[in-house]
């Protein structure tokens, strides 16, 4: 039996290089198309110029694919009989290579891999069935070219393993797990959903929803059936910080996926109003209490008074808005005022306001191109229409905002994917519910996707004692202790750190708190580790960390004091916010938790 997998295995090896030989081969004739400079196609024919930029461009993005191949053959192979009685094999990778039968993940026929062997069927684009005989599957996965896992299954002999290597290797970046190969039949078929009209993936972090969506966004601007209708440069993706704009920037590529555009609300506000002078402050004020009254005011402003009439000079018009709102916060709208500065509030304002006069948005986009055999940069204005619109953590969005979103959508798809889940809202006056928005999510398209608890019992069952309802599933590991001690200097906390991150130096750190100017001292001390993220509690939304060390607890943290101007129901909202929030931080834990402060949590809640 050993000899039969060691001859398996030998002979996956030797596919695997000479897969690789014909990838290199590849790649080098595509890095000749790619190296053409625009100094080279400058002397070309005025008619051929714009083909070969487009080739070049082509090329570059195949490069990208290439590459991923030659790291990641395939991580499928089928044995299947055709309706014709001929045997074949296909291989399914993230990328294709049709003349060694490898084929891309979105290719209809990828389908079959999640059936198991026997007959199949799989969807052609023009909407036809095609019958095959699986005879046997292997996976695979394979990791610069070395073979980590591979298993084999027949219709008669149940899967089987023959080889897996042992590693215990930790993550030290976010990554995106090689879920291509991952993705169970259900989570397809979500990815392979009608494409016209809105979806939700919803589900608390860990269930994988973001994941889902981009693959979601790979299959459309892929698949032969949808990629006429999602052009990549169609596409937006709005995402919550800077942070995870980056990491979204990292991981689309890798899918295939280049020149989708990847903003955050306010820059994308920003750039189609030309506002360039003005900065962005997620809240406006010196102290808790301040940001939240001042919010408060704002949101009643912009629901309960009409938008006044478009002008560019834009704290004049926020002024007509607010008068009679801010009370005694006028000051600090002057203060707001003179450095220039706008919140989310005022963006929708402005955003709502502009629409109502022009009825449209519009970007600019800087290219280059070509007059009289000279390169030059132009500036191109489009409207602001996008096929695809992916919106990360709806639920942190204002109504007011995400109907400005929709307004941008084009006619004949009206695609937009809502990801986030609606009982994790970490900011005031968002989404309650899709009716505000007159949308209609039919149930097949409102995907629920369930927690997947990576964190230990004890992390479990820490946040349970503070009184939040959790599952502790059965098997959860056990792990360390959570850590709370009582510190009452940012040099207490930075050394209490020093002293527990050794062991973490190829996982992943991350040290939260509640406020983003008490972070300074931190990212100044640990700039060079690569492997710590230092983060507020609401930019964390969404990613996980091996360790995470929590600091600056007090007991004002979490406190909601004023009532002067408040309705009753904001004070309410205000309070589960701010439990809401710290649930956000403690689930960000996979295997340790560090809580420092000169407060303990239970005191607070």
């Amino acid at each position: 039996m050993e000899k039969y997998k060691e001859k398996l295995l030998n002979s996956l090896k030797l596919h695997i290089d000479f897969v690789r030989r014909k990838i290199k081969e590849n790649l080098e004739k595509t890095k000749v198309i790619a190296s053409k400079s625009l100094r080279d196609i400058s002397k070309m024919r005025p008619e051929d110029q714009m083909v070969q930029m487009q080739l070049v461009a082509n090329a570059q993005n195949r490069i990208v694919e290439l590459e991923n191949l030659d790291s990641s053959p395939y991580f499928i192979k089928c044995s299947i009989k055709d309706e014709n009685g001929e045997d074949k094999d296909y291989f399914f990778s993230k990328h294709q290579l049709s003349e060694e039968s490898i084929y891309s993940w979105v290719a209809p026929v990828a389908s079959i891999r999640f059936e198991s062997p026997g007959e199949a069927t799989y969807r052609l684009p023009d909407g036809t069935f095609k019958k095959v005989l699986i005879k046997e599957k292997e996976q695979y996965m394979i990791v610069d070219g070395k073979v980590i896992f591979f298993a084999r299954e027949t219709k008669d002999k149940p899967r089987e393993l023959i080889y897996q290597e042992h590693f215990t290797r930790q993550k030290s970046e976010f990554a995106l797990p090689e879920i291509v190969a991952q993705i169970e039949k259900a989570q397809d078929q979500v990815i392979r959903a009608s494409h016209k009209g809105p979806l939700v993936i919803s589900g608390p972090a860990g269930s994988g929803k973001t994941t889902l969506a981009l693959h979601r966004v790979a299959y459309l601007t892929q698949a032969p059936d949808t990629a006429l209708f999602y052009p990549p440069r169609s596409i937006i993706v709005f995402v919550q910080d800077i942070g995870t704009k980056e990491y979204f920037g990292t991981l689309l590529p890798g899918l295939g996926i280049n020149d989708v555009s990847i903003v955050t609300f306010h820059e994308w506000g920003m750039k189609v109003l030309g506002l360039d002078e003005y900065t962005y402050v997620e809240r406006y004020g010196q102290t808790e209490e301040e940001k939240d009254i001042y919010e408060y005011q704002k949101l009643r402003a912009m629901r309960e008074k009409p938008s006044p009439k478009w002008s560019r000079n834009i704290f004049s018009l926020l002024s007509i808005k607010y008068d009679s709102y801010l009370l005694n916060n006028k000051k600090l709208f002057e203060k707001q005022k003179k450095e220039k500065k706008l919140d989310r509030f005022d963006l929708s304002i402005l955003l709502q306001s502009h629409f109502e006069k022009y009825g449209k948005f519009e970007t600019k986009r800087e290219y280059k191109t070509f007059v009289k055999d000279k390169i030059v940069k132009k500036i191109e204005k489009t409207l602001a229409s996008y096929s695809l619109m992916i919106v990360d953590e709806f639920q942190n969005y204002l109504p007011e905002q995400l109907n400005i979103f929709k307004s941008c959508q084009q006619e004949d798809t009206k695609s937009v994917v809502y990801v986030g889940d609606i009982a994790q809202q970490v900011k005031l006056g968002t989404i309650r519910s899709f009716d505000e928005l007159n949308e209609t999510i039919s149930p097949d398209r409102n995907i629920r996707l369930n927690k997947v608890y990576r964190n230990t019992k004890n992390i479990l069952s820490f946040i349970e004692n503070l009184g939040y309802k959790v599952e502790i599933p059965e098997g959860a590991k056990t792990g360390p202790n959570v850590v709370e001690i009582i510190t009452n200097t940012t040099d207490e906390e930075i050394e209490h750190i020093r002293k527990h991150i050794s062991k973490y130096e190829e996982g992943s750190i991350g040290i939260l708190s509640k406020s983003e100017s008490y972070l300074s001292p931190f990212k100044k001390e640990f700039r060079e580790k690569k492997n710590i993220h230092i983060l507020t509690m609401l930019e964390s939304q969404g990613v996980e960390f091996d360790l995470v060390i929590i600091v600056g607890v007090d007991a004002d943290s979490f406190e909601v004091k004023h009532n002067i101007d408040v309705l009753p129901a904001h004070l309410e909202e205000r309070r589960r916010i701010q439990k809401d929030l710290l649930y956000v931080a403690l689930t960000r834990a996979i295997t340790e938790l560090h809580i420092l402060g000169s407060t303990r949590l239970k005191s607070i809640f």
